[in-house]
């Protein structure tokens, strides 16, 4: 009877260390699921991160343009008032000097004339200006969203890796939930 005990306990334990074969099959298959889901979300991050940064830079530049603009129209107001000045003193020597008059207004009206066409170029670079000023804005808006999103991901990566370290699957679907926000804010930040 103690060798049907022995056959017995001997298949209880090969059932045991098939199961436990079959199991280390599974968590093996699972990591494997979370290592690839967890490099696919750094590509991914790394794809956001670079739009970013591309993003930061034209914030920065088109502020930039906005700021020379703003230099070139203020060049533009001063040299309107230089001419606003000068038509001014031909104006008082027109009225001190009556024999010259005719040529001080022929003056003023050249002055005058010019003032028009400098107050149109300021007011057209004053538009450029309030335009990059804009697009500065606009790229400065998503570039804070895109921020938001890399978050996102890079937090989803470090809950892939305590998934992975704890072997609680929780944490993986909270990681696949989390890269799915950073990646929908990030599509979201490519239509603006």
């Amino acid at each position: 009877m103690e060798s049907n005990a022995i056959e017995e306990h001997l298949k209880q334990v090969e059932e045991a260390i098939a199961e436990v074969e079959h199991k280390e099959e599974e968590v093996e298959g699972w990591l494997s699921y979370i290592s690839l889901s967890t490099a696919i979300i750094a590509i991914v991050t790394a794809l956001v991160g670079l739009y970013e940064s591309q993003i930061t830079s034209k914030t920065i530049l088109t502020k930039n343009e906005a700021v020379l603009y703003q230099s070139q129209a203020s060049d533009q107001w001063n040299f309107y008032q230089a001419k606003s000045v000068k038509a001014h003193i031909y104006t008082v020597n027109a009225e001190i000097y009556p024999d010259k008059a005719e040529d001080f207004k022929k003056k003023v009206a050249v002055y005058k004339k010019e003032q028009e066409e400098i107050k149109a170029e300021a007011e057209r670079i004053e538009g450029l200006k309030e335009l990059r000023n804009e697009q500065s804005d606009h790229y400065y808006h998503i570039h804070h969203i895109l921020s938001f999103a890399i978050t996102f991901l890079q937090i989803s990566i470090a809950l892939a890796s305590i998934s992975a370290l704890t072997r609680n699957k929780k944490f993986w679907m909270g990681s696949l939930v989390l890269s799915g926000i950073g990646a929908i804010i990030a599509g979201y930040c490519l239509v603006l």
